[in-house]
């Protein structure tokens, strides 16, 4: 049996026996099935779906060199933003009276991960895993955060995870004596705090290619997670970036997102622009000024599809405004020509690198 090292999540919908046992049951499953569903869809590479286990949907990694912790724990939200919105929609779309379609609201979703080993074993045509480690993620599924914390809608990372996934900045720490475990360290996220964070005031910046005054495409083998990793993170965007010496990146909010600032020095001129819109995995936006004209900026969208198992990338260019806010169509010009060049031979290196790691 193939042995791994790797992330153990359980998404969990808390609720699930209570809402079961006083519901109509031929309104409850749909309900159910539907929520379940939706998370089932966010797990794709580098996480493998295991199986469901009554209220939940488990998932594993065997990915040697799994994306960051950024990008795992932007996993975690991205299941809990698709749990919430499918919740929202079921609530509003529904003038049923029963007790089913009137307690949604009390539904609830949480998700266990740990980092650690486990084997691999095929029975028949399904494939299962094993392990003191996947004994322990089940077993966290038990503990009394939200009695202990007031926090429902919660990330239980194990101390193992949140290690492996350098994220101790971001999460509070929490311990309970698990059985055969003894005392277990581990760390809770606020997914719930977090949705209301991110999106508070909100502005979208999001160009489509009509919007833009030019537009690069590029198609690549690997992941939308580990393609969307590749061009946020700054140690991987130094990898690849054609002629770039250093990438920096100053965080305001603690994280990579909306208001996070790059600096990409190139070796013929120094770059500098803000994230404006932030939206895992599907897009981000920046305004990026133009160094050849102090007080020139324009706006960028760098737009993600997947694409049978690869991840379509579409880059789009908005019209450059001077101080004055006026147009600068010379800077456009340039800027095009220049990143006709820059992107063919950057993004060529980053396929070279996700095809060798794959």
């Amino acid at each position: 049996m193939p042995s791994h090292t790797g992330y153990l999540l359980i998404a969990d919908i808390s609720g699930y026996t209570q809402f079961l046992t006083s519901s109509e049951i031929d309104h409850a499953n749909p309900i159910l099935q539907s929520l379940l569903s939706v998370l089932i869809e966010q797990v794709g590479d580098p996480l493998h779906f295991w199986k469901t286990d009554g209220d939940a949907v488990l998932a594993y990694s065997t990915r040697q060199e799994f994306p960051s912790g950024e990008t795992f724990l932007t996993i975690c939200e991205n299941l809990y933003n698709a749990f919430a919105l499918r919740r929202q929609d079921i609530i509003a779309n529904t003038t049923c009276p029963c007790n089913a379609c009137a307690n949604v609201a009390t539904l609830d979703l949480k998700i266990i991960a740990h980092y650690g080993k486990f084997e691999q074993m095929q029975l028949g045509p399904t494939t299962d895993i094993s392990g003191a480690d996947v004994i322990l993620v089940h077993r966290m599924t038990k503990t009394d955060v939200a009695e202990s914390t007031g926090v429902s809608s919660y990330a239980l990372f194990s101390e193992a995870a949140a290690n492996a996934m350098d994220i101790n900045d971001v999460v509070e720490p929490f311990s309970q004596e698990i059985e055969h475990f003894g005392e277990v360290s581990m760390k809770v996220y606020d997914l719930a705090k977090s949705w209301e964070r991110l999106r508070a005031n909100r502005e979208r910046h999001f160009l489509t290619e009509e919007d833009g005054v030019w537009t690069f495409r590029h198609q690549f083998d690997a992941p939308i997670a580990v393609v969307w990793e590749a061009l946020v993170a700054p140690e991987n965007k130094q990898g690849w970036m054609d002629r770039i010496q250093t990438v920096t990146v100053e965080n305001p909010l603690g994280r990579l997102g909306a208001g996070s600032a790059y600096h990409c020095a190139h070796e013929l001129a120094d770059f500098f622009y803000r994230v404006t819109d932030w939206e895992p995995f599907e897009y981000y936006s920046t305004r990026i000024q133009d160094p050849a004209r102090p007080g020139t900026s324009l706006p960028e969208t760098y737009h993600l599809t997947e694409n049978n198992g690869g991840t379509d990338l579409r880059y789009t260019m908005g019209v450059s405004m001077d101080a004055e806010g006026k147009r600068s169509e010379i800077s456009e010009q340039e800027s095009a020509a220049f990143l006709a060049e820059f992107w063919a031979a950057s993004f060529a290196e980053l396929d070279s690198q996700l095809n060798a790691s794959g």
